[in-house]
């Protein structure tokens, strides 16, 4: 009889034991999911602060002037258009006013590649133009010709005698080296001696 309760009662630990293991696997189960859920809750509010406010995103405008390649004349009819590098959003200005400026509401904020539309042609800017949200950037453009760029510059130089004669020399230089290099060469085959 003795014996019978010292097996009831190693029977009723051991139950006893596995239920605890399997409540404690379930609570680490349940512990992991919460943590879970609450980092993820915390990471969306922590990068979106606009959600806890109701707040949008503000836009920008921008307002200025375009001058002529001469840097001093301003250019009537002009259009200015403005694209985000990031999303490729295109703003467009109405043609410059009578006081020679343009102006682009509701932009969003970012970086802006800019180009401008005359009765001359179209030029597209260097610079890139930054927009807050909010704010009114104001800005002033001096068209400047392409066709005497850099390009031309480059193609007037090795046109030029000085040019033509870097290029000959460079030509001798390098075919110099690669004839000094088959020289020093001696066939190798792994079945000659």
């Amino acid at each position: 009889m003795l014996d019978m309760v010292i097996f009831n009662l190693y029977d009723v630990n051991h139950h006893y034991d596995r239920n605890s293991e399997e409540e404690k696997t379930m609570f680490k189960s349940v512990r992991l999911k919460s943590v879970s859920l609450i980092l993820i809750f915390s990471f969306i509010l922590f990068y979106s602060p606009y959600l806890l406010t109701g707040q949008t995103v503000g836009k920008g405008n921008l307002i200025g002037k375009v001058y002529g390649k001469d840097g001093t004349t301003a250019v009537e009819g002009a259009i200015v258009n403005i694209r985000n590098v990031a999303t490729h959003t295109v703003y467009k200005s109405s043609k410059t006013n009578m006081l020679d400026t343009f102006k682009i509401e509701g932009i969003e904020e970012g970086l802006y590649s800019v180009g401008v539309v005359t009765k001359e042609g179209n030029f597209n800017l260097e610079n890139l133009i930054g927009i807050k949200a909010n704010e009114t950037a104001i800005v002033t453009f001096a068209l400047k010709s392409y066709s005497k760029g850099a390009a031309s510059k480059i193609t007037e130089f090795f046109s030029s005698p000085v040019g033509i004669a870097i290029i000959v020399a460079a030509s001798v230089a390098i075919i110099y080296g690669f004839v000094k290099l088959i020289e020093g060469e001696e066939e190798v085959s792994p079945f000659k001696n």
